[in-house]
């Protein structure tokens, strides 16, 4: 089967100018990116991988949360879904603790009554980056998705700056 990045390599030639070229032409490409920095590869292998392991048309974004826990090894490395399914048979979340204080109904003394808790919540980027600085891994926030390398978020050129969205999904590698 033929992709686009065996085509480029074909025509050019030389991987790293097939990789600098293909880099330059894509969009929507953060998968690619966060592939190729979570595993130390080329921008030229990422790709193949994405087009061949996570159906992705060159151009198009690719649905992670689809094609990405399937994956359990690549380019020599494992590849584990992080986190707890916030219900049964639903996908796995990174969540952490959090102390709470809620209101709760009391019979014994028939009125509500504040009632200090433990709870599981989603983790902000920020948040995971915090408690995650050692290790690499593949973050999936919204319609994005960045590497986490030894506590440095590389991707786009923006994913350093947007801290506070929601972690949908995280995967290590190694």
């Amino acid at each position: 089967m033929s992709t686009k990045a065996k085509e480029l390599i074909k025509e050019l030639g030389s991987k790293q100018m097939a990789s600098d070229k293909l880099s330059q032409l894509e969009n929507n490409d953060c998968v690619v990116r966060a592939v190729q920095h979570a595993f130390g590869v080329d921008y030229i292998d990422a790709h193949h991988f994405c087009e061949m392991k996570l159906n992705r048309i060159s151009g198009d974004g690719v649905y992670t949360s689809k094609y990405l826990p399937k994956v359990k090894q690549a380019f020599g490395q494992k590849v584990k879904m992080i986190g707890k399914p916030l219900f049964k048979g639903g996908m796995k979340r990174p969540l952490r603790k959090r102390k709470t204080k809620m209101d709760k109904w009391s019979n014994a003394k028939q009125k509500y009554c504040r009632v200090k808790r433990v709870v599981d919540v989603a983790y902000k980027v920020k948040e995971f980056v915090k408690d995650n600085s050692e290790g690499v891994f593949i973050i999936c926030v919204k319609g994005h998705a960045m590497a986490l390398v030894n506590g440095k978020i590389i991707g786009n050129w923006n994913d350093g700056k947007r801290l506070n969205r929601e972690v949908i999904t995280a995967y290590q590698v190694g």
